[in-house]
Parts: C-alpha cells; sequence; structure tokens
C-alpha cells in the first residue's frame, strides 16, 4: 500500500484490501466449489448455477479484486478510484436486479453483497474529491506546474 499519514486514507485502504480477500474467497468457491453458490448466493433460482456459471463469476469477481487491490495500493490515483467505485455500482446494481427483477438471490443472500457494495459505493463517493486531491495537482499538464 502507498504510504500516507491519513487515517482516513489508511482506513480506506484496509478496508479495500478486506473486501479483496473476501472476493479472493469468492474466486475460490467459483472455481472449485460453484455448487456451493446454489444455497448461499443464488437460492432462489439453484438451476441457473453450473460450473460454467462459477468460472465466469470467479473471472468478474477477481477483476474486482485487482482493483481493489490497485486502489488500496494508489487511492490517489483518480483513475484506479473511479474505475473502483464503478465495480461496486455495477456488483449492487447486479445483486439488486438479481434480487428483485429476476428473483434468482433471496434476501439473506443479498444481505451481504448489499452491505459492502453499499459502504464501499457511500464511502468512496463521499470521498472522491478528498482521497484523489493529490491527483489534480499532479496530473502532468504543463501549464498546471507553473
Amino acid at each position: 500500500m502507498a504510504q500516507t499519514e491519513e487515517p482516513s486514507t489508511k482506513a480506506l485502504q484496509r478496508w479495500l484490501i478486506l473486501v479483496a480477500c473476501f472476493r479472493l474467497l469468492s474466486v475460490g468457491i467459483g472455481i472449485f466449489k460453484p455448487d456451493k453458490f446454489k444455497t448461499t448466493l443464488f437460492d432462489l433460482a439453484p438451476s441457473f448455477v453450473n460450473p460454467l456459471f462459477g468460472r465466469l463469476f470467479a473471472a468478474w469477481t477477481m477483476v474486482t479484486c485487482i482493483l481493489c487491490v490497485a486502489c488500496a495500493w494508489q487511492p490517489t490515483n483518480r483513475a484506479i478510484y473511479s474505475v473502483t467505485l464503478c465495480s461496486f455500482l455495477v456488483a449492487l446494481a447486479f445483486f439488486l436486479s438479481e434480487s428483485i427483477i429476476f428473483k434468482t438471490v433471496g434476501l439473506r443472500a443479498l444481505a451481504s453483497p448489499l452491505i459492502v457494495a453499499g459502504i464501499s459505493v457511500a464511502w468512496m463517493s463521499a470521498g472522491f474529491n478528498y482521497y484523489t486531491r493529490e491527483a489534480m495537482f499532479c496530473s502532468g499538464d504543463p501549464s498546471k506546474s507553473q
């Protein structure tokens, strides 16, 4: 992780690493035990879960895991921060639509993704300008360095 003096930035970095660890666990489940998703995640439509689905879910989750680690490493990088925030928004939209529209995820299974993505979206949205403020002064534009 990038060295920083601010407790708020350190807290965000720790949160993102924690989320990345949980996501890494989901990657392992998706690859090696996809049937577990039938009861723990897509409990209202277990017939939709198969090994291919597990691997696809694992691939997407691995990308979001990498984004969390990259953002934890450089939380002041606007591009990385923005893409990581967007990945939480996509996850939130995905799980909410699976629950509300497609009826494949029950409320109990929805709780964890909703809490993690909800906290992350709220925290990262509220802190966007705060965490990425250094990027405004280090944009590489020579006209801004004078």
